[in-house]
């Protein structure tokens, strides 16, 4: 029994020295050389360099690393771990990281008393595993899973594989601690519209407010009014905004209430853009209201149009925008002052100023039609009046266009007139030719 316990112990000897093997950079280039190279590195890729030249030195340190955080880290790296964004690196290679790459780092790091901001930007190829080590973090402040930019779409496809089952658990813990600093989440777009309804998300999000309820630290940071945050995450399914914090700017984490005006403009000190799906205060991100929906959007996000009315000075978002422009002169009309008429049979579009040009295909509307109103362009409505449609204000419509039709075929029977009669004149020539060639022949 002793010989297979000594046997026991000489193998796990055995791993450790087989772990204990350095990366041979470490032989060639001294600890201040490295530590130059490593300055130049954004925060991912140091965190990452330390991890490649200094592997654990035994499979257990994974473990002690969570009570003797030193054990894993690397004299490379800074101590300044305030802001750990993914999306400083190269987006190819954060696509590429594993829940093993992100575990690695944040322990080495020693991310659960470290590191106040999280961004998992591009990192698609995670299941939420990696996220273990921040288990009951206390120094946490905001962890964004939303894994695009600010300012980016935020639908993926195909859709990415974080998993509820790995990472509510983990916020759980976090919420949990009483001396937790956890003030902002942002969750990825499939998980607030999927199709299936998700009770682990709902519960943490009920649990999240009563979390931030509780708190007496939390005041607007223009008025310094104590704000109770008990429904800053909307947690109904069914609600458009479900699972995104509300009153907290997702770059500064700042809380404002809804009673301060931002100090350029009459809106809100923070505000939603309907694009990236995230809340904004005007510090971060300039914003601007759709004069339509009242939408608003940032400046980045989306395009803006201009209403082409001389008398509207209203800009609009592209969901607001008038059908299409006009396809004579590409200008294009808010919902109010929509200028453009369609086609009902061929669906040319074009505004009323454009109709009124000579040899323009306009399109104009008929009051006097069975039918009415009638909008036609001039085209299609020649084709009725030509298959027998009766309708003296159509016909007084496209008079211009039956003149000008009649005015080329007049043009058209000249010219063949002409033809003709250069076609008999040839005739008779050729007549005349053979004539004179049959009496050569005779003689």
């Amino acid at each position: 029994m002793m010989a297979s316990k000594s046997s026991k112990r000489r193998k796990v000897a055995g791993d450790t020295s087989s772990q204990s093997t350095t990366c041979p950079i470490y032989d060639l280039f001294s600890e201040g050389i490295l530590k130059e190279v490593a300055s130049f590195l954004a925060a991912p890729s140091k965190a990452l360099f330390a991890v490649a030249i200094a592997p654990p030195v035994s499979p257990y340190d994974k473990i002690l690393a969570r009570c003797r955080p030193k054990v894993s880290r690397s004299p490379i790296t800074s101590n300044d771990w305030h802001t750990l964004d993914f999306g400083d690196i190269e987006k190819e290679l954060a696509a590429k990281l594993t829940d093993d790459d992100i575990s690695k780092v944040l322990l080495h790091i020693d991310a659960a008393h470290k590191v106040k901001r999280l961004l998992l930007t591009n990192c698609v190829n995670i299941t939420g595993g990696g996220l273990s080590s921040l288990l009951y973090s206390t120094s946490i402040e905001q962890i964004d899973m939303s894994l695009v930019k600010v300012h980016e779409m935020p639908e993926l496809y195909p859709v990415p594989p974080l998993s509820y089952d790995q990472v509510l658990p983990i916020l759980h813990s976090i919420i949990s601690h009483e001396r937790n600093s956890l003030k902002h989440v942002q969750f990825p777009h499939s998980w607030r519209h999927s199709e299936t309804e998700n009770p682990q998300l709902v519960e943490f999000l009920e649990e999240y407010n009563q979390m931030m309820g509780n708190r007496n630290t939390t005041f607007c940071n223009k008025c310094n009014k104590h704000m109770r945050m008990a429904y800053c995450m909307e947690f109904c399914d069914d609600d458009p905004n479900f699972g995104i914090q509300d009153h907290t700017c997702s770059v500064c984490t700042n809380t404002y209430c809804y009673s301060c005006k931002a100090d350029d403009n009459h809106f809100n000190s923070v505000r939603l853009c309907e694009t990236c799906e995230r809340f904004y205060c005007s510090k971060c991100s300039t914003m601007e209201e759709c004069g339509s929906c009242a939408s608003m959007y940032c400046v980045g996000c989306t395009s803006f149009n201009e209403c082409a009315s001389p008398s509207c000075r209203r800009t609009f978002c592209n969901s607001c925008h008038s059908n299409d422009s006009c396809q004579q002169c590409h200008k294009s009309w808010c919902y109010d002052c929509d200028d453009c008429l369609n086609c009902r049979d061929c669906n040319t579009r074009c505004c009323v100023e454009c109709s009124m040009k000579e040899g323009v295909n306009g399109v104009h509307s008929c009051g006097d039609c069975e039918r009415s109103p009638t909008i036609l362009c001039d085209k299609c409505r020649m084709k009725r009046c030509q298959s027998n449609h009766e309708c003296k204000s159509c016909t007084k419509i496209v008079s211009s266009l039956i003149l000008e039709q009649n005015k080329k075929l007049h043009e058209e029977n000249t010219s063949l007139k002409r033809e003709v009669k250069d076609l008999k004149k040839e005739n008779k020539d050729m007549k005349y030719n053979v004539s004179m060639a049959r009496l050569f022949l005779n003689r």
